[in-house]
């Protein structure tokens, strides 16, 4: 690999020389080549191909140790002159009448502490390997999505803990960021493409939408559903709800608005018809964060849920890499009911990111830092601003400084545009991102080195979400925060959510109830797009605004337990004769909520301060201790590892008792461990344990016939030249597969059994080595032992576990506790030859 890597440099050098830019560039093994050359042939501008070329000298640089190579670069556009090269800290050697002689120099600024020990682009540039993460042997139903590992073991334990997941309950899936937890929503929904069902995954951006239907391409039809007025995309959403309906959809991404809206009806008919397989939103934490704020959407999809589930039994997932305790607090909440509530956890921190930070004096400073910064640091990069006005001015400089490939995305940003920049942004023809929030947000860009924040975030959860969007292969990154006195303030501001007051609150909810309709069997139905009161001033208040105040209403007392939002299938054209009648219906239902009521005393004031108040204080003092945090990074008095650990970090609930979310603390640099000479450290992931005190299961008959009521049955048999006969054995374990055997524990000499498993229908199975009853799902398990296994008469004589264990044993297996017999003469349960089992079966 060494080799190949020296050889595309000295191929770069040549086309560099020559200008003939193959059209195949994919032998290239270094990217930061390969973005340089895609560069060029797309007439990028000078400042663009300045910055790159840095990159490609800074990543030889590293790459060979430290040693300063050079580069022979014409003296005509699109390659710049004297002062392009040394905005990018590129030094010239030489010059003749058509060539630049060129080298990089480490970046290392002024203006950042420590810069003159630690160059801030070293690492990045040399790619160091910082996530730890060790694959784990797959199962092998993985072979679906063409892998033989699970990524970690906390996508292996996750994956099992949804596929073995009771009826109707719900699991929160708390994985790191880059830890492959979308397949945990992925897998299930193509696992069971072989029966009828769709799994339904709400995700907060259009953009993650069209990103998760872009990674599932090789594999189905169009997924992603969001607005797009044309012709086509009208056309696209008819063919995806019709898919729905007759239950051939398997998967669809979209957001709560969409959920809630045009998708409702058709998710009510597959529901009928018991084609609802899995529930799942993506980037969960969104629920509290958005869902308190400016979208109340995401509040209101556990009434579509509930009501949902009175139809179909599915599954509930809830995926999140940021689980704080008031999130999981809010989540529990609003999905707890009506079955179990369980959280899978193996938090480990990112290991990639370096922190730097800048306070500037002005923003005329922080102009200038962040324009080096981006001339000096490798791409891909993204520049993270707090408000929309903020990003188009930064967009703004970009574009006076000369660089052309960068994209823009905001909250603004059209589904068109939205869909055009990740497109471009994956395929290398832009290398910096200016965006807010709103963009990168589950989007699998494995390698961006660099994120910019030109602010300060508002908690220090955002601030870790948006670090954690560079660095997903594993590989080092840079943060980088460039702040003003002026910023805090601004995060201060948005950190004060937007929770309404105790007075106001019962203003409207009275308003609200005065208005109510009787729901049969639901209870009442409720106006949300009426005004808190006859004065002037609400009269003539902005009625989305008015709406969205009355939503958060009904959210927040939903959350303190005076109601409960519930929900009701939307009207369907088909069932009005008039179409008058269908539009009033239609605009009912959309202008008002069904709510059941929980506390009788929910118009009371007494009521509301002793349980509401507490609400919104805690979560008061929640998003204060966030900002705290936020400042304390900023103030650089102690590791971040730190922070990170108290924001993530839950202790054990006694009362409705709940497990503890332990943090695996690591840190790839921050000032602390700068100043004291700390190495970077990548931590260890948690191994989580099995979740389900009751999984999914069943059991053949036939399999139950054979057990007798029992739920242990061992199986003897003389030696592989009798399994193998015939190739009974394979046979055998197939149709144990069919009769709900799911566990299997088998030797990889043996492994030849269990071939062609996937092959059976609606089956998959969880393979292991070793028994290891503690680590292994409590559901039908088959044990394999050989005869070089050593056996423990623990596990061979008694069964703990709820569900049957079938284990295979050598004839002439000793007692464990008598070596002089054989356990097939003394063993008093059910037990069976080989020979048998086969003839009983007619295999």
């Amino acid at each position: 690999m060494k080799s190949q890597t020296i050889d595309s440099f000295q191929e770069l050098k040549e086309i560099l020389q020559t200008g003939n830019i193959p059209d195949d560039i994919s032998h290239f093994t270094e990217a930061s080549s390969r973005r340089l050359l895609t560069a060029l042939r797309d007439s990028a501008s000078s400042a663009d191909i300045a910055s790159l070329l840095r990159h490609v000298l800074r990543r030889e640089d590293e790459r060979q140790g430290g040693k300063s190579h050079q580069l022979k670069v014409p003296r005509k556009h699109p390659f710049g002159d004297r002062a392009s090269w040394q905005r990018a800290g590129i030094t010239v050697l030489s010059e003749g009448i058509d060539y630049y002689l060129i080298t990089a120099n480490a970046w290392q600024p002024d203006w950042l502490e420590l810069s003159d020990v630690y160059a801030p682009d070293g690492p990045v540039c040399e790619e160091q390997m910082r996530r730890d993460y060790e694959s784990v042997v797959g199962d092998p139903f993985l072979e679906i999505v063409k892998r033989e590992t699970y990524r970690n073991i906390g996508q292996q334990e996750a994956i099992r803990a949804v596929l073995t997941a009771p009826e109707k309950s719900t699991l929160v899936i708390n994985l790191p960021t880059g830890s492959g937890k979308s397949l945990c929503a992925q897998l299930p929904a193509l696992l069971e493409s072989r029966i009828a069902g769709v799994s339904v995954v709400v995700v907060p951006t259009t953009a993650l939408a069209i990103d998760q239907e872009r990674a599932l391409k090789p594999f189905i039809y169009p997924t992603a559903y969001y607005g797009d007025e044309s012709v086509a995309g009208q056309e696209r959403r008819d063919e995806i709800r019709d898919r729905i309906r007759d239950g051939t959809q398997r998967i669809i991404f979209t957001s709560p608005e969409s959920l809630l809206g045009s998708l409702a009806s058709s998710l009510y008919e597959a529901a009928n018809l018991g084609m609802l397989r899995y529930f799942v939103i993506d980037e969960a934490h969104m629920v509290e964060q958005w869902g308190d704020d400016f979208r109340p959407a995401f509040q209101e999809i556990p009434g579509l849920r509930k009501d949902l589930l009175r139809l179909a039994s599915f599954t509930t997932l809830l995926l999140t890499a940021t689980l704080t305790e008031s999130c999981l607090d809010t989540l529990e909440t609003l999905f707890g009911e009506p079955d179990r509530f369980q959280v899978l956890s193996a938090v480990q921190l990112r290991p990639e990111p370096a922190y730097w930070f800048a306070w500037c004096r002005s923003e005329e400073t922080r102009k200038q830092r962040l324009l080096e910064a981006i001339y000096h640091l490798p791409r891909p990069l993204i520049v993270y601003g707090t408000k929309v006005a903020d990003v188009k001015s930064w967009a703004k400089e970009l574009s006076r400084a000369g660089f052309t490939r960068y994209g823009v995305m905001t909250g603004q940003s059209s589904s068109e545009e939205r869909e055009k920049l990740i497109q471009n942004w994956q395929e290398n023809k832009i290398d910096i991102v200016v965006a807010t929030s709103a963009f990168g947000l589950g989007i699998d860009q494995a390698d961006v080195r660099a994120v910019i924040h030109a602010c300060i975030p508002e908690t220090i959860d955002r601030f870790y979400q948006e670090v954690g969007r560079g660095g997903r292969d594993g590989k080092a990154s840079i943060s980088l925060t460039l702040h003003t006195t002026q910023d805090l303030k601004v995060a201060k501001t948005l950190n004060e959510k937007s929770t309404i007051t105790i007075k106001r609150g019962q203003e409207r909810w009275q308003s609200m109830f005065a208005r109510k309709t009787i729901v049969s069997g639901k209870g009442f139905r409720v106006p949300i797009d009426i005004p808190p009161s006859l004065e002037a001033g609400d009269i003539d208040m902005d009625s989305k605004q008015n709406t969205a105040w009355n939503i958060r209403t009904l959210t927040l007392m939903n959350r303190t337990g005076l109601i409960e939002i519930d929900s009701e299938k939307p009207p369907l054209k088909k069932d009005f004769e008039l179409e008058a009648d269908y539009l009033a219906a239609h605009k009912n239902h959309q202008n008002s909520r069904i709510i059941r009521i929980r506390n009788e005393s929910h118009l009371d004031n007494e009521t509301w301060e002793l349980q509401v108040e507490p609400v919104r204080h805690q979560r008061q003092n929640w998003s204060y201790k966030n900002l705290q945090l936020m400042r304390e990074a900023l103030q650089a008095k102690r590791c971040l590892s730190e922070i990170f650990n108290e924001a993530y970090s839950i202790p054990r609930r006694q009362s409705a008792p709940r497990s503890p979310v332990n943090v695996s603390r690591a840190c790839g640099g921050c000032p602390v461990c700068r100043k004291n000479g700390v190495p970077p450290s990548p931590g260890i992931m948690p191994i989580p344990k099995p979740v389900w005190q009751k999984p999914k299961f069943f059991v053949g008959e036939e399999l139950q016939r054979l057990l007798a009521g029992d739920k242990l049955l061992l199986i003897f048999y003389e030696s592989w030249e009798e399994l193998n006969k015939l190739g009974r054995g394979n046979r055998l374990f197939k149709w144990l597969i069919g009769q709900g055997i799911r566990n299997i524990v088998v030797p990889p000499e043996y492994r030849k059994l269990i071939q062609d498993v996937n092959r059976i229908p609606e089956a998959f199975i969880f393979l292991f080595e070793n028994d290891e009853p503690l680590r292994m799902p409590d559901i039908p398990t088959l044990v394999f032992y050989s005869h070089l296994t050593s056996i423990s008469g623990r596990y061979i004589l008694q069964n703990m576990s709820n569900a049957p264990r079938i284990i295979f044993l050598p004839m002439n297996t000793a007692d464990p506790n008598r070596e002089d017999r054989r356990l097939f003469n003394i063993f008093s349960g059910r037990a069976l030859k080989f020979e048998s089992l086969c003839m009983e079966i007619s295999l």
